[in-house]
């Protein structure tokens, strides 16, 4: 082959090349541009060749610009020239692209400084995936952390240890909200219990309380079945999603996904996180990861519930309902040892002839009985501070705060009138049903309170009802010097 037929292969090679090459001058002016440049630039050599604006093109941030230029610059002054030198372009299109640049100065027979070849190597796609890798990676070692923090906490600190987990997620993958929903599936309800936003998102807990499961059934369906809901953009929901799709709007919601919380193969709940800003979509390998830390929330709040049911066992008598004695007990103290001006009333009460009601009529109807009258003091004793408690065997015990005498007085009628009202037959007594008598003792003081004080006046009174005929209240109130 001759050198001219040479030369001209060689030119070919080069145009025809899948790699960028360019030439430039001293001034930076491009002087040769080949077709790869043009396809990843969107730049045609008709637009660059002859000058060097197509930089200002390539690098519209001048600070980044001038970054480049200067790194550069400092490279080939080594006498280095450029090799895996990156830098990340914008192109015609308004694409970022990731270059890596391999470059030498070029010099005339005499050794002047003509300027510079640079061959560039797109490698977007293997940053992106590089990026992937690393983030996912990233990810998991969150997660693995997140784990570790959710074994072995207390009931007291789950729901600050699941808010920290859900901002951790949140601000991992740049979201609006993450979240938890708890299913009340006997009332048919699902209430959001833990919430994360991020800052100026507006938050939901106190709005989306008791929801009831057949308003959202596209979603809670899926949720109950087990199975994970994406929705990349809430745009495309289908119709039967159509209740669903106004909430999600009305909410700001771009995209969603909803993980099942499962605990002995039953859906109670679901970890949720929303994309407010712009639309998301999750990969797999994200969603199973985020399946495990659904996986480890739905432990730690069956645990939870476990436990929380275990201590309301330890304090509620498991016939009635209402506090045993010693809840009955920790309550009073607790009322009695306040240092602030108040009034305190205790109730006393008994059921009347309740031994001949059990021998008649047997343990079942007995038990019957003692629940009967625990419903009427539930249902009387409405305020949160109130306790009705089961003493022992058929007696009853109410502590009221902030209950003068005359409200401890009111309360007892109410209480015994109701009892009277059920019209629970019991022969041989004067007043042929089931009766019950109530003592009241009341304090008023600023001071601390010696609760078996209070309960040896309330215990009078209970006996002074009883001989004064039974099915009746008497009360005292609680002397200063037995304070």
């Amino acid at each position: 082959m001759a050198f001219k037929d040479q030369d001209q292969f060689n030119a070919l090679i080069v145009e025809n090349a899948a790699v960028w090459i360019n030439s430039l001058d001293v001034d930076g002016r491009i002087t040769f541009w080949n077709r790869a440049a043009e396809q990843i630039s969107g730049y045609s050599r008709e637009e660059v060749l002859g000058h060097d604006r197509v930089w200002e093109w390539l690098y519209p941030e001048p600070n980044y610009r001038e970054a480049v230029f200067a790194r550069a610059r400092q490279i080939m002054q080594l006498g280095k020239g450029l090799q895996g030198f990156e830098s990340t372009i914008r192109t015609r299109a308004g694409d970022d692209r990731t270059l890596e640049w391999h470059s030498e100065q070029l010099f005339a027979a005499d050794g002047q400084l003509l300027g510079a070849s640079a061959v560039a190597i797109d490698i977007s796609d293997r940053r992106r995936l590089e990026t992937a890798h690393d983030r996912q990676y990233r990810l998991q070692g969150m997660i693995a952390e997140i784990s570790a923090a959710l074994i072995n906490i207390t009931a007291e600190d789950i729901d600050r240890v699941v808010e920290e987990s859900l901002s951790r997620l949140g601000n991992f993958f740049g979201l609006g909200r993450a979240y938890v929903f708890r299913f009340d599936l006997p009332a048919g309800q699902m209430s959001l219990v833990n919430e994360w936003c991020a800052r100026g998102v507006q938050a939901y807990r106190d709005h989306l309380q008791a929801i009831p499961l057949h308003e959202h059934n596209w979603v809670t369906s899926q949720i109950l079945a087990r199975k994970v809901v994406h929705v990349p953009d809430v745009h495309e929901l289908p119709a039967e999603a159509a209740v669903e799709q106004e909430e999600f709007r009305r909410e700001q919601i771009r995209s969603l996904l909803l993980i099942p919380l499962v605990s002995d193969q039953n859906a109670f709940g679901m970890l949720g996180f929303d994309a407010v800003e712009a639309p998301h979509r999750w990969t797999d390998d994200q969603i199973t990861a985020l399946r495990l830390v659904a996986d480890m929330i739905a432990g730690t709040l069956a645990r939870k519930q476990v436990e929380q049911e275990l201590a309301r066992q330890a304090r509620v008598d498991g016939l009635t309902g209402l506090a045993n004695r010693r809840e009955f007990d920790h309550q009073l103290e607790r009322e009695c040892a306040a240092r602030r001006e108040r009034s305190l009333s205790l109730l006393m009460i008994d059921i009347d002839h309740f031994k001949p009601y059990n021998d008649a009529f047997g343990h079942q109807a007995g038990d019957d009985c003692l629940r009967a009258v625990a419903d009427v003091i539930r249902s009387i004793l409405n305020r949160p501070a109130d306790v009705g408690a089961r003493y022992g065997g058929e007696e009853f015990a109410c502590v009221l705060a902030d209950t003068n005498p005359e409200g401890g007085l009111r309360v007892a009628e109410r209480i015994r009138e109701a009892v009277y009202g059920l019209d629970l037959k019991q022969p041989d007594t004067d007043e042929g049903r089931v009766t019950i008598s109530i003592g009241v003792c009341s304090v008023h003081t600023r001071w601390p309170v010696e609760p078996r004080a209070l309960l040896r006046q309330a215990d009078e009174a209970l006996y002074r009802a009883k001989r004064a005929g039974r099915n009746r209240v008497e009360a005292l109130t609680l002397p200063e010097a037995s304070w």
